[in-house]
């Protein structure tokens, strides 16, 4: 039925979807990804202050160093950005990712050479302590921005260690053992740190996750309550209240009304059941809805209580409010019962009796009183017609077209 697909869409979940590791990966990328693009800005204070200690020592390898850090800065930009868009269109990023670990990692070895270089060719100066310093914070700040996003800090300090240990083991560079403890201890600490700082992002992103989630369903939820608390459940057509509140914003507006009943229901749900009967319901009430989003769409149709219906309809533009009034009521009369559905009884035939009253909307009560007494004539008259209401007096002074 059309009216089941109405009420479905104001039905909220009752359950909060599983928050996948895939998913909490993906935010997690693209928000370490902009911090990540963010923080290369810090970079440019380090490449200043070891280009103007190169420039003071003459050191090349120094400056080859500085030079090849730039390019590979500029990879992890490039790299990054395409990384990006990739992840937000939900493309394969695989690839992607791969360069971009091999450019953080290249980062950390450049990171690593630059600092051997100076520790073996300047000797204790001051500026080989300025360089250290740099390139250390430099690294500690690099892993931080890195560690959110699971497996890309460790690549560059991967690379940093690997280059330190091969300086030191393998290529004979001399440093003093407390140089050489402090710098084993730091790349400890640092991929503990890392480590830590990954698992407390996924962590935080999954609980971000699920606030958004809440909070969605919140809103999901209070605009269902909302729309339940003026609406008839049923029908989704507005309920007293809500009707009751429209019209009084109308003010002295002219807003004939019409009363549609449903003919012999008690009938129906006496011979079929009453599930029949809420079937019914439910299929004039779509059939109101059509029939004015085509004639009136700005008119207001609520269930007044069990198989009535009323229509207001505010300010019609027709020069003859009654006339006008009364013709969307036989075109409602006429679609009423043109209903039928393949699973209903062959026997059942519904029908509705329409009264029609005017007046503005501030004079709801008495208006209501007249379509009232006039729906009631229309039954009398032998059912499924419209009678209009005299707006003077409230009697029934012209019946419209009957089947």
């Amino acid at each position: 039925m059309a009216n089941a697909a109405y009420q479905d869409s104001y039905t909220v979940s009752p359950d909060i979807p599983d928050i996948g590791k895939d998913e909490v990966a993906r935010k997690l990328m693209l928000d370490g990804l902009e911090r990540r693009i963010a923080g290369q800005l810090s970079v440019i204070i380090p490449v200043a202050v070891i280009g103007w200690i190169a420039s003071l020592t003459d050191n090349r390898a120094l400056w080859m160093f500085l030079g090849l850090q730039i390019v590979a800065q500029l990879a992890i930009a490039g790299t990054s950005q395409w990384l990006r868009r990739a992840v937000e269109a939900g493309k394969s990023a695989a690839i992607r990712k791969s360069l971009w670990m091999v450019a953080e990692a290249s980062s950390g070895i450049i990171w690593a050479a630059m600092m051997l270089d100076v520790g073996t060719l300047i000797g204790g100066s001051d500026a080989v302590l300025t360089t250290w310093v740099t390139i250390l914070v430099t690294m500690v700040v690099s892993v931080l921005l890195a560690a959110p996003i699971a497996g890309i800090a460790f690549p560059l300090l991967g690379g940093f260690t690997a280059a330190v240990v091969a300086g030191i083991w393998l290529f004979g560079k001399d440093f003093s053992s407390f140089a050489e403890l402090a710098l084993a201890f730091m790349c400890i600490a640092l991929f503990i740190i890392a480590k830590a700082v990954n698992l407390q992002a996924h962590k935080s992103c999954h609980d971000g996750i699920e606030v958004e989630r809440l909070s969605q369903r919140l809103a999901e939820e209070l605009r269902r309550t909302s729309w339940l608390s003026q609406h008839d459940r049923m029908t989704g057509l507005l309920n007293r209240s809500a009707l009751h509140e429209r019209i009084a914003e109308l003010g002295n507006i002219p807003t004939p009304l019409i009363l549609l009943d449903i003919d012999h229901f008690k009938q129906v749900n006496d011979s079929y059941g009453h599930g029949q009967g809420d079937e019914v319901i439910a299929a004039v009430s779509a059939c109101i809805r059509e029939t004015l989003d085509k004639t009136a769409p700005d008119a207001l149709a609520a269930r007044w209580g069990g198989e009535e219906f009323i229509i207001a309809l505010p300010d019609c533009n027709a020069p003859d409010h009654q006339a006008d009034a009364a013709e969307i009521a036989e075109t409602l009369r006429s679609a009423v019962a043109k209903l039928t559905h393949p699973d209903w009884p062959a026997r059942l035939r519904v029908t509705g009796s329409l009264g029609v009253a005017y007046g503005p909307a501030s004079a709801f009560s008495a208006m209501f009183k007249s379509a009232d007494s006039a729906m009631y004539d229309a039954k009398e008259q032998g059912r499924n017609r419209v009678v209009c209401a005299d707006d003077r007096n409230g009697k029934v002074i012209k019946p419209a077209r009957a089947a």
